[in-house]
């Protein structure tokens, strides 16, 4: 294979090493440059938006009923941002809430609790990637604490790396809470978890847990039994997919007691949990779209299209286990928004669940700027809002067109922020932000429709 010489390459490009080296060195300068702006732009946004008195920042998390449990952005000493300060500057800069969120609360660390660290920002020393991550590390810290640890951190600009910042902040958290060792290990405790996220493909999915660390231990020889045993009974599978097997074993617990103590795996319906899943599946779609194979296409929500073969192996699976499986018919997108057995409208302010499954796969997530909360955790918010008969509102109020889903955030800064929208006839949202700027969000169906 032929390959292109030093001179080739700098004829085609029209630039010698040294310009492409230069030209590299201004792109990064320049990238850094405005990256420092943007923390200084998100911070005079801040600075616009102080909290009022008796009202409630901007916070982590959805608002509850009664406001309780909320987390401020940033740590002692930072001043609180009005409450939907976050989402303006989310739709104006095409970011989730919570990437809104995390900015201001960076800048606002920095700003006010890490002095040094942010002028050595301002002034080109540190990337502020670099000193973002950095704050993330300091937000429990009292204000006297990260004033500490920004002094520790600075000490050697030359030197500030994410792990030896890390090291250093917890050493400012220790000289000023001698305790906080042990409250750092039920801390730790208190955030054990197991969380399952989606893969690119549906076929796989990852899982990613934190334990107690002797759990963690047991469980691990627990696996390596289970995956030695299967090998016994004639697994030929590698051992990493024997132990991955060996997981999903103990996701019933009934299979994998058996299968340790040598007896009979007969399913047990009545104890087994309940799955239900959300398949969107046409007629059209059984159709094989290899000759070879003879498998069709189905779309899953939250994981995406998986072959007719993987779903018939998914379903034979947990008919062997004595899975409970919940099949519910999902409406075609082709016919509208209206059922053709059901009227166009209700008189009353909740939807029929009809009309709530129609809309919710019309619009795959919340439909504020920038949102991607996924739709089936949303309220479903009246466009033109709801006004009881009994004051004098209209009949008919509540119509798929008529309603939107909106994640709680967003539903209380469209209600109390100023924001106001309407649905276009293309079912695209437009919507306009109390500063007077305008964002189309465009459709965003559960399954794109068939033209």
């Amino acid at each position: 294979m032929a390959t292109l010489t030093e001179t080739a390459v700098a004829t085609a490009s029209g630039l010698t090493r040294a310009e492409v080296i230069e030209g590299v060195q201004t792109a990064r300068a320049l990238q850094q440059a405005a990256a420092v702006r943007e923390l200084e732009l998100a911070l005079a946004w801040a600075r616009l938006h102080p909290c009022s008195a008796g009202e409630p920042g901007a916070h982590w998390g959805d608002w509850t009923l009664y406001g309780e449990g909320l987390v401020a952005l940033a740590g002692p000493g930072a001043p609180q941002i009005a409450e939907f300060a976050p989402s303006d500057l989310a739709a104006a800069l095409g970011i989730s809430l919570d990437s809104a969120r995390r900015l201001l609360a960076d800048v606002l660390e920095l700003a006010y609790r890490l002095p040094r660290l942010w002028d050595l920002v301002r002034a080109g020393k540190v990337a502020p990637w670099r000193a973002r991550a950095i704050s993330t590390e300091t937000h429990d810290l009292s204000r006297e604490g990260a004033l500490f640890a920004d002094r520790l951190i600075c000490a050697a600009p030359e030197r500030i790396g994410l792990v030896e910042a890390a090291r250093l902040v917890q050493e400012a958290r220790l000289f000023y809470d001698p305790d906080r060792a042990a409250a750092d290990e039920s801390e730790a405790l208190a955030r054990r978890g197991v969380w399952v996220r989606h893969g690119r493909t549906p076929a796989t999915s990852e899982v990613t847990m934190t334990l107690d660390t002797l759990d963690a231990e047991l469980l691990d020889q627990t696996i390596a039994r289970i995956a030695g045993d299967l090998r016994g009974l004639g697994d030929t599978d590698p051992l990493d997919a024997r132990r991955a097997t060996a997981v999903g074993i103990l996701a019933d617990p009934q299979h994998a007691l058996d299968l340790m103590s040598g007896r009979p795996c007969a399913p047990t319906p009545g104890i087994r949990p309940t799955t239900e899943v959300h398949l969107h599946l046409t007629p059209d779609d059984l159709a094989p779209t290899s000759t070879a194979s003879r498998t069709g296409v189905a779309v899953v929500e939250k994981l995406g299209a998986v072959t007719t073969g993987l779903l018939d192996a998914w379903l034979t699976r947990y008919a062997e286990v004595g899975a409970s499986i919940r099949v519910r018919p999902v409406l075609d997108l082709g016919r509208g928004l209206t059922s053709r057995h059901a009227p166009d409208s209700v008189d009353a302010h909740d939807p029929p669940a009809w009309m709530r499954e129609s809309v919710l796969l019309r619009h795959a997530t919340c439909v504020f700027p920038g949102c991607r909360r996924d739709s089936r955790a949303c309220d479903l918010d009246h466009i033109t809002a709801y006004l009881p008969p009994s004051d004098g509102g209209p009949p008919g109020q509540t119509t798929p067109a008529n309603l939107a889903p909106l994640c709680r955030t967003h539903h209380r800064v469209k209600t109390h922020g100023g924001w106001t929208y309407k649905r276009r006839d293309d079912d695209y949202h437009h919507w306009t932000s109390p500063t007077g700027h305008q964002y189309d969000v465009p459709p965003n169906p559960r399954r794109p429709l068939r033209s």
